[in-house]
């Protein structure tokens, strides 16, 4: 397909035959004199709208470390727990001086 090669002055020539001088679209009065102020209140919401995001996003980062520091404390204390329970059993085989042996066959002994 090929394409004519118009220059400026004969393309708003064609336009000006086709269409005539008359303005086809207007402007409602007093359009431009609110226009700055509409713009910048625009502005202004939306620099408002995103710092609430950034508190928001913020908040929820806070919560997040948060809750996993809670979690990594409370897993960090089960497990402690855990070992001091079995470090106080071993110490207490190791008081009565019994072996593991010695506790092997007192369990499968049968009576």
């Amino acid at each position: 397909m090929k394409t004519k090669d118009y220059n400026t002055e004969e393309l708003e020539a064609k336009l000006l035959e086709r269409f005539g001088q008359e303005k086809h679209f207007t402007v409602p009065e007093g359009y431009f004199e609110g226009l700055t102020g509409k713009v910048m209140s625009r502005i202004a919401e939306r620099k408002r709208r995103r710092r609430v995001w950034r508190w928001a996003a913020a908040a929820v980062l806070a919560g997040c470390v948060a809750a996993g520091g809670w979690l990594f404390e409370s897993q960090y204390k089960t497990q402690l727990a855990e070992a001091e329970e079995i470090q106080y059993i071993e110490d207490a085989l190791d008081y009565s001086m019994i072996d593991n042996m010695s506790i092997a066959s007192y369990l499968t002994e049968a009576e």
